[in-house]
């Protein structure tokens, strides 16, 4: 024992001196990566690691083979300055409120859960609308193949409706973001329909729809979008590849889906939202089709664009190039795809 102490007294002594004390304020992930990673390359191969197989695999974000920093960061809740936080997997954000404060109709209708009749969330515009969208001439863009709110009870055997858009592409295809926006929620959909995805969420002043919070959601990505909560995000930049990723009709993982972007739309006049069981849920949020986003102006609301005249259910679409251009060149809202020129 007293062998021990002396050995601990020396190395608190050596910690000191050689000026070691500066490991004491790095993070949980920077002291991982330094014991683990043997060959000093600034990343950890599964062979480096020393814990079990499934620890690794929770962390391999991006699914690369390999732990990055920004990877262990997540995993110990800390954030790119190296100081931990309270929550795991995000930087703390102001807008997030418990979810009991969430009132039973939006918990219903936006969270969509099983013992949920879905007569709520038709109540919150989960409805067709007739809008369509209508790409600058000229553009090759990706159009819709799965229209907003179309009947999926054949394929969830339950009266149930399509909660976006799909738009098929080949994988790799980046997705990219409709807007300036803040990355509020990156979940792994092991058991959830859309796989891999990612919410963004808009200021007003980002979208420029005065007075309202938009929520926009990527999802099918082939690997993990390499994103933590908080992040910021520019318009068009990418977040990562489409893919097919999320269960099928069997439950089990799909690879007969084909790849595509699941595009779904919530809108609020509240700036706040909460989180439950890998779900976001705005407060008051209501279901928007994701083609009346492009109007950038209200109404919004299932019920006022279905009763709009035939006339306007063609809407222009705001796009971004594969070379980089927006069109127009104004715009804070684009297609979740580039086009090609």
């Amino acid at each position: 024992m007293k062998s021990t102490h002396i050995y601990l007294l020396t190395a608190f002594a050596l910690f000191v001196i050689l000026g070691l004390p500066a490991l004491a304020n790095a993070g949980k992930a920077e002291i991982s990566l330094d014991n683990n990673d043997r060959n000093g390359d600034g990343k950890i191969s599964i062979k480096e690691w020393k814990k079990k197989k499934k620890i690794f695999e929770g962390i391999d974000a991006n699914e690369d083979g390999y732990l990055s920093l920004k990877e262990l960061r997540a995993r110990f809740g800390e954030t790119a300055d190296e100081t931990p936080t309270a929550t795991p997997l995000t930087t703390k954000m102001d807008a997030v409120v418990p979810i009991s404060t969430i009132d039973d109709e939006t918990l219903c209708g936006i969270g969509r859960s099983k013992t949920c009749s879905i007569k709520v969330a038709i109540k919150l515009g989960m409805f067709e609308t007739g809008l369509r969208p209508k790409f600058p001439k000229g553009l090759n863009c990706r159009d819709i193949d799965e229209q907003w709110a179309i009947s999926y009870t054949h394929k969830r055997n339950r009266e149930n409706y399509h909660g976006g858009i799909d738009m098929p592409a080949p994988y790799g295809t980046p997705m990219i973001a409709a807007a300036d926006g803040t990355v509020v929620s990156v979940e792994r959909g092991e058991k959830s329909y859309r796989g891999k995805e990612i919410i963004l969420r808009h200021t007003p002043e980002q979208t420029g729809i005065p007075g309202y919070w938009i929520y926009t959601q990527y999802a099918h990505f082939n690997v993990m979008p390499e994103y933590m909560v908080g992040d910021k995000v520019k318009i068009g930049e990418n977040l990562g590849p489409t893919g097919n990723s999320g269960i099928g009709r069997s439950g089990m993982q799909s690879g007969k889906r084909r790849p595509a972007i699941h595009f779904a739309v919530w809108f609020t006049k509240s700036p706040n939202y909460a989180l439950t069981h890998g779900k976001l849920i705005p407060v008051k949020g209501q279901w928007m089709d994701p083609n009346a986003l492009y109007r950038a102006k209200p109404p919004f609301d299932s019920y006022s664009l279905r009763d709009l005249p035939k006339s306007q259910k063609k809407i222009p679409i705001p796009v971004m190039t594969e070379d980089g251009k927006f069109i127009p060149a104004n715009t804070k809202l684009i297609w979740p795809y580039a086009c090609k020129g």
